[in-house]
């Protein structure tokens, strides 16, 4: 009794009674007193686990799973004896269980013979087909050829007809007869259709509608092959009716109308509600954080330029790139290394001067347009690519199969530089040229030379020519201009003649100013005007077809600047024609000799034709435009030159 109060047996030795530090409930400090005991709350999880879900074969109780045994065969071999009813040292299974093992053995078997619809279950014979329409209201075509195709299944003998759809054909397309078992005709026998009617180049009756076979797919040939040891001949072309031919379109014109027609269907999408498009989402997702890198120079060749050394990051994820540009230390360059900010980096670069005008489809570069030892035009510079990383170079022989290559660069010494003469800033459009030169020759500026004597001598004479546009346009193609060239400053002005119902008004066209030649870069001179010629005017490509008499004699006399009016070179071009001319007789037309000449592989101007016949032959100027050429002149004056 004493041990269990905490005290000692002996009655001349007792020993006081210390409370316990420690408490059932816990290791506090405070004593074990009511009031004093210490609580230590533990707040658990009260959520409610999720037990039901959804699988293969319908709903799930993942909370109470159901665990499967595997059949064991060798219980078999226990129930030989008789006593196993009373073996307890293994598991029973449950009717539940011997039921799920029932169906799953039942759902994986397959018997020896098979039923049609398991053997050949989603199988499909595919025929391609047409037939033809009557157009009754229609003045433009009479029939209408129909293409179908004519889907078989195999797994029940069922059918259908179904319609590809269409542009703009007018007429209801898509399921022509649903699925089902469609009857032959009475005049083929009867009951219904089954795949050893079908057959490429025969025809098929449906409900009184003939469609004929002309194609079938891989699949259908080998099942044929297959289960009967027939070969289906060859596919056919079916038939263009006039509806079809006139549909017909290129496919860049087929090309351009969708690339204009998308950002309208777009923009209309957007409008009513519609998600955006989320573009290369399948490149953004395989190529994110993968980065091509090239090291790239450009050489400034200006007066005070350098090497300049650059980075350039392809990003793979969106095709866009970003290329940093290298400072040496004490370059004296602002600290900005963004040469070209990340963007798509085009090969046309287009500045649109006015917003909303029509700009070109943009191309962009591709990873096969980079390879070291080429180069990259960006902003006018031309960045030669000369190395790359090792991921670039993994890259390419896994995507081209191709081995980037790496050119040792030198570093280049101080430019050998030799004095290049300061170009001229450009002519900025106010005033003439000669004006604008001036202040950069001078200090001073002084007004530019000017040609006095020609211009005194020359002041009233022009040279008029007729012309016609040559831009293919058949509108423009009965418009007549009158070309002038003013002979003391070489301007050039066009008006235009007066044409009946043509839709333009008749007078000036261009003003009189001195032009530049599209073709050559330079001004215009008199030597760039003959029949024959094209010249370009405002943008317009004129073709010269006449001159007046007086453009005709200016430019006979001055053979030596105006060498399509030189008879003399024109008889040396005719010598190996000799023979030639000298079957025929009389005179001939200026058009007719230039054809005759042009079999023989002669090439005449029209003014070198005009020009013979002024010189040997009958000549007739506006209206009557006019020129014959003489045979026996020309032969007297070949002879004469030789």
């Amino acid at each position: 009794l004493g041990k269990k109060l905490g005290t000692s047996c002996d009655p001349g030795h007792m020993v006081p009674l210390v409370p316990s530090t420690s408490t059932p409930r816990g290791t506090s400090q405070l004593p074990f007193l009511p009031g004093y005991a210490a609580q230590e709350v533990k707040f658990g999880t009260s959520r409610k686990p999720q037990t039901l879900s959804f699988g293969p074969g319908g709903c799930i109780d993942s909370y109470h799973k159901l665990k499967v045994p595997r059949l064991n065969l060798a219980i078999t071999e226990r129930l030989k004896d008789p006593f196993h009813r009373y073996d307890m040292s293994y598991r029973s299974p449950t009717h539940e269980e011997r039921d799920f093992i029932k169906q799953s053995e039942r759902n994986t078997f397959r018997p020896l013979n098979e039923p049609a619809w398991l053997k050949h279950d989603r199988h499909v014979l595919k025929f391609d087909a047409y037939t033809q329409d009557r157009m009754f209201e229609s003045t433009k075509e009479t029939f209408r050829i129909r293409r179908c195709v004519i889907y078989f299944y195999l797994e029940d003998g069922t059918m259908m007809v179904s319609e590809p759809k269409v542009e703009n054909s007018g007429m209801p397309q898509g399921t022509v007869v649903k699925r089902h078992r469609i009857p032959k005709p009475k005049c083929l026998g009867g009951g219904t259709y089954s795949y050893e009617d079908f057959r490429v180049g025969s025809t098929v009756s449906i409900y009184a509608q003939i469609y004929k076979l002309v194609a079938c797919d891989e699949f259908t040939r080998k099942f044929y092959w297959d289960a009967m040891g027939a070969v289906q001949p060859d596919d056919q072309e079916a038939p263009i009716d006039s509806f079809a031919a006139n549909m017909q379109v290129d496919e860049e014109a087929i090309a351009e109308r969708s690339a204009t027609l998308s950002e309208s269907k777009e923009y209309h999408h957007l409008a009513a509600g519609g998600n955006r498009k989320n573009q290369k989402l399948e490149q953004y997702l395989e190529n994110d954080r993968k980065v091509l890198r090239f090291h790239c120079f450009w050489d400034d060749m200006t007066k005070y330029g350098t090497r300049m050394y650059y980075t350039l990051h392809y990003y793979l994820a969106d095709d866009t790139a970003e290329i940093l540009e290298n400072m040496s230390r004490n370059s004296g360059r602002d600290p900005y290394p963004t040469f070209w900010r990340r963007s798509a980096l085009r090969k046309n670069p287009n500045i649109t001067a006015i917003p909303a005008m029509m700009e070109p489809e943009p191309v962009i570069y591709k990873p096969e347009d980079l390879v070291v030892g080429e180069y990259v035009n960006v902003l006018g510079r031309n960045l030669f690519l000369y190395d790359c990383d090792v991921f670039t170079r993994d890259f390419y022989k896994e995507y081209m199969d191709f081995e980037q290559g790496s050119i040792k660069i030198e570093q280049p010494r101080l430019f050998l530089r030799v004095h290049t003469k300061i170009r001229y800033p450009p002519h900025i459009g106010f005033g003439s040229e000669e004006d604008s030169l001036a202040s950069c020759l001078r200090l001073t500026p002084r007004p530019p030379q000017r040609d006095m004597k020609r211009l005194i001598a020359d002041a009233d004479k022009v040279m008029r020519f007729e012309a016609k546009l040559a831009n293919d346009i058949p509108q423009d193609e009965k418009r007549r201009f009158i070309v002038a060239v003013f002979m003391a400053d070489d301007s050039v002005g066009v008006w235009e003649l007066k044409s009946r119902n043509s839709g333009h008004d008749e007078g000036k066209f261009a003003n009189k100013a001195r032009r530049k030649n599209p073709a050559t870069g330079s001004w215009f001179c008199q030597a760039d005007f003959f029949v024959g010629a094209i010249v370009e005017v405002n943008a317009s490509p004129f073709q010269l077809i006449w001159a007046d008499d007086a453009a005709f004699i200016r430019m006979e006399s001055n053979p030596a600047q105006f060498r399509y009016a030189d008879t003399s070179l024109v008889l040396q071009k005719l010598r190996p024609a000799r023979e030639l001319l000298g079957k025929v007789e009389g005179l001939m037309d200026w058009r007719s000799f230039q054809s005759l000449v042009q079999d023989h592989g002669i090439q005449l101007v029209d003014h070198e034709t005009i020009s013979l016949a002024r010189a040997h032959g009958r000549y007739q100027g506006p209206p009557a435009r006019k020129a014959q050429i003489d045979l026996g002149q020309l032969l007297v004056a070949m002879d004469d030159q030789s």
